[in-house]
């Protein structure tokens, strides 16, 4: 039976938030439509165009230094043309995705009519945290003091001459190419990954609030997670964000590699941290759900044990201890096929994961990923070689 809550149209994670709404009030007064492309346009024009403006003025374009040559920087590359771009990107695809798990609890008939008030509840909190004006402004503020406390070049070493720097490196002032980075440029590039990593964190405060309710779970379900599994399909399609990450890594492990002549093997670790990482952030919260799957299953193996139990009797004594009716034949019963269905229950119920996700979401996570460092094999192995390996893993 379907439902319709007051909250119901209040459910989205790909939308909403202070910031946004300005800026759509400003668009629309201006007779603009903030498309996807228009975004990425507009995010590009305020952050890239700029900064190459300046790098040329200053001469920091391209220098006999790699680490002082904008243009030979391969990280910010990929910041700016593809990471960014795809977290825009990204609300066409996750958050359509998340709205359509959330309310699967509702018309997938999860949430039990006596929870309704509680699950509508729910949603009214996610949305308040969505669109909390305090939440934005602290986003806005931490993407403006990360770059000041935690740049580039402090990370890689105090004093180091790169182009980002907001001195220039003869030390006779200021960098405008250095400044609009730190500045501008990359406090929007944080806003936008600040931003999407709020909406999960809403998010997961829904799952939690919905994974205190009595869900009206079935353990036979063909999903092995008792009627959950759509939240682990839904989590897929959070792989951008691992792929967004791991594309920026790559990019910073190939500038290494080809300028520095750095090892490939030395990513190693980096890369199985990332993995790791992207499994816990983006499968992690599901797990909320453990206690009330595994409750269902132990009461399910219960309930379906003793009703096997006294069939498999029934059919024992019918059949075997000769009750049948002798014009009943055995060949042809519908019990033996009733057994056979009441046995592939009690397997279902038997093969029920304890948590809302497959193996194959783990793959799906793990793999898209892991696409953007491929092509770090070609900096250091012909096509030749790494084809003939490929063929040999899958063969």
């Amino acid at each position: 039976m379907s439902h319709v809550l007051a909250n119901e149209a209040e459910l989205y994670f790909d939308r909403g938030g202070p910031v946004q709404r300005f800026f759509n009030r400003l668009a629309l007064r201006l007779g603009l439509q903030l498309t996807v492309r228009a975004r990425i346009v507009g995010f590009l024009t305020i952050t890239w165009v700029p900064l190459l403006l300046f790098a040329l003025i200053e001469r920091r374009a391209l220098c006999a230094s790699p680490k002082e040559s904008l243009l030979q920087d391969f990280a910010t590359y990929v910041r700016f043309f593809v990471a960014v771009p795809l977290l825009i990107v990204a609300e066409l695809g996750v958050g359509p995705r998340l709205r359509g798990a959330g309310l699967h609890f509702l018309h997938g008939g999860q949430v039990r009519p006596n929870d309704l008030p509680a699950f509508d509840d729910a949603i009214g909190r996610a949305a308040k945290r969505r669109e909390s004006v305090w939440a934005d402004m602290l986003l806005l503020a931490v993407a403006v003091i990360v770059p000041w406390t935690a740049t580039v070049d402090t990370l890689y070493g105090e004093g180091l001459a790169t182009w980002r720097s907001p001195v220039r490196s003869d030390g006779s002032g200021v960098s405008l190419t250095g400044l609009w980075y730190n500045l501008v440029a990359v406090p929007v590039l944080l806003y936008f990954w600040f931003r999407w990593l709020w909406r999960l964190f809403v998010w997961a405060g829904f799952l939690w609030s919905v994974s205190r309710l009595n869900l009206d779970l079935v353990a036979t379900h063909p999903d092995r997670a008792g009627g959950l599994g759509f939240l682990g399909t839904a989590h897929t399609s959070l792989g951008i964000f691992g792929f967004c990450l791991s594309a920026v890594l790559s990019a910073e492990a190939a500038f290494l590699i080809v300028f520095e002549k750095v090892d490939i093997e030395t990513f190693k670790v980096p890369y199985a941290a990332l993995l790791l990482i992207v499994e816990l952030l983006f499968l992690g919260p599901l797990l909320m759900f453990v206690p009330i799957l595994i409750r269902t299953r132990l009461a399910s193996l219960r309930d379906y044990g003793l009703l096997v139990d006294r069939y498999n009797r029934s059919f024992h004594e019918k059949w075997l201890l000769g009750k049948a009716p002798a014009d009943e034949p055995l060949l042809g019963s519908a019990d033996i096929q009733s057994l056979a269905d009441l046995g592939n229950s009690f397997r279902f119920v038997e093969e029920m994961r304890s948590y809302p996700f497959s193996m194959r979401a783990i793959l799906q996570l793990a793999i898209v990923t892991s696409l953007p460092c491929l092509p770090l094999l070609l900096l250091v192995m012909p096509i030749g070689k790494l084809l003939e390996l490929l063929t040999k893993a899958v063969v």
